[in-house]
């Protein structure tokens, strides 16, 4: 239809996700929710000249309208010396296993209850005998999404994902805190809500008494979920191509450069079997792979959608991205994975005699400059081998490219957060404060 209308190349995105999900508090249910979404994308091309236009139904008449926007979009809009092309098919394509469990697709309002209640009780009986408060949840998923073009791509897939979380508040004579932990995961046999229940509630436990230290340069042991924070969100977004190319990134004149520890190694790997951020293909329908980024500290590789790759006369490596079908595609990681060293978060702080060990923190670097100031939000003090507290009003400070270079042992705990795989690591030196 778009090419009829006078586009030289077209594309549509389609949408479609089920979720249902149910929160509770203590052992009231506090609200359930089921979502349905279904909507189309269209990209039409004139010349260099680019149109978009959604809607959120699929009916005949809604696409056709849709379709009409985009074209007349592309007409009016301003050409984009860059553009190329969209994506061209093939059959490089690699189906990904484990995407899709029909029994997490089947899954009842019962048995996502049912779920939310174990994952109470078990934290319950961690906190037995403490003034508490709990806050837990599940959401069961299930997702469609299908891409063609005007060049060869046709292309779907289904994926389904689970989340289970708890969040308890406890209270003691002149202290309050709280925690959570969380498991997300594609396949329901692998659910485990006593897991969640019970881990939650033993984060919020080790977080009371939380005092200030002696402030100073020390060595940071970054456990899983800092370090996916840190790491995901603030070195990832670093290596998208379209910020190195635009000079937004802290990396953008080091492509080849030594960056990074001997001890780091990272990849992007969208083709990992049951990966959360897994795919057969990305948000153009290009065919996914595995892209190392740092090897032996060396920046080895950029993340690349069909634009930045055309716009760099180099290989696309199938990292376009979207919210829905109703955004256009940007970039983003798939599964970014810190390779795993040696030992458990508990071995590498039995080998430091004075730090901090950062659990986790919701602050990422300035991604222009790399410099991170981060707040500590579950962060303990190390002294002679052992966690002997938990801290207060501390922050880490350090530029992201010193960090890099500072990693001087990498764990083996590795933990999923998200798209984000890694381990616990160390880096031997940053500016502590804490007051």
């Amino acid at each position: 239809m778009a090419e009829k209308l006078g586009a030289s190349q077209a594309e549509a995105y389609v949408g479609q996700s089920h979720a249902f999900s149910i929160e509770a508090e203590n052992s009231a249910i506090r609200n359930a929710e089921e979502t349905v979404d279904a909507g189309i994308g269209i990209r039409a091309v004139i010349d260099k000249k680019i149109g978009f236009a959604f809607v959120t139904t699929l009916s005949d008449d809604d696409v056709r309208e849709a379709v009409e926007k985009s074209v007349i979009l592309s007409r009016a809009s301003i050409p984009d010396p860059d553009f190329v092309s969209l994506p061209s098919g093939d059959d490089s394509y690699q189906p990904v296993n484990g995407l899709y469990d029909k029994e997490i697709a089947a899954l009842s309002s019962e048995e996502i209850a049912d779920m939310i209640i174990r994952v109470i009780d078990s934290s319950r009986q961690v906190l037995e005998g403490r003034s508490y408060a709990i806050s837990a949840g599940v959401q069961s998923s299930f997702g469609v999404n299908a891409v063609v073009n005007s060049l060869g791509i046709s292309c779907s897939e289904s994926r389904t994902s689970l989340f289970l979380s708890s969040s308890p508040v406890v209270k003691s004579e002149d202290d309050q805190t709280t925690s959570y932990d969380f498991q997300l995961t594609r396949d329901l046999s692998e659910a485990n809500p006593e897991h969640v229940g019970e881990s939650g509630a033993e984060r919020t436990l080790s977080l009371l008494g939380p005092r200030i230290i002696e402030g100073g340069e020390m060595p940071v042991v970054f456990a899983p979920l800092g370090a996916a924070t840190v790491i995901g969100r603030g070195f990832a977004g670093a290596v998208y191509a379209e910020e190195v190319q635009k000079g937004r990134s802290y990396v953008s004149d080091a492509f080849g450069d030594t960056i990074a520890s001997e001890h780091l190694e990272i990849v992007d790997d969208a083709l990992l079997p049951s990966g959360l951020g897994s795919r057969t293909f990305d948000a153009e329908g290009y065919p996914s792979q595995k892209t190392l980024i740092i090897e032996k500290g060396v920046l080895k590789g950029l993340l690349h959608n069909s634009y930045t790759a055309n716009k760099d006369k180099v290989p696309n490596t199938g990292n376009a991205s979207r919210p829905s079908y109703s955004g256009l595609p940007s970039i983003s990681t798939s599964n970014f994975i810190i390779k795993p060293g040696s030992g458990t978060l508990d071995d590498l702080v039995s080998e430091i005699d004075r730090g901090v060990v950062c659990r986790n923190t919701a602050d990422r670097p300035n991604m222009t400059t790399g410099d991170l100031s981060a707040m500590l939000y579950e962060g303990f003090y190390i002294e002679r081998g052992e966690i002997k507290h938990p801290l207060k009003n501390t922050l880490i400070g350090i530029n992201m490219r010193d960090l890099l270079k500072r990693v001087t042992r990498v764990g083996s705990d590795t933990r999923t957060t998200l798209a984000m795989i890694t381990p616990s690591f160390v880096i031997e030196n940053a500016t502590v404060t804490s007051g």
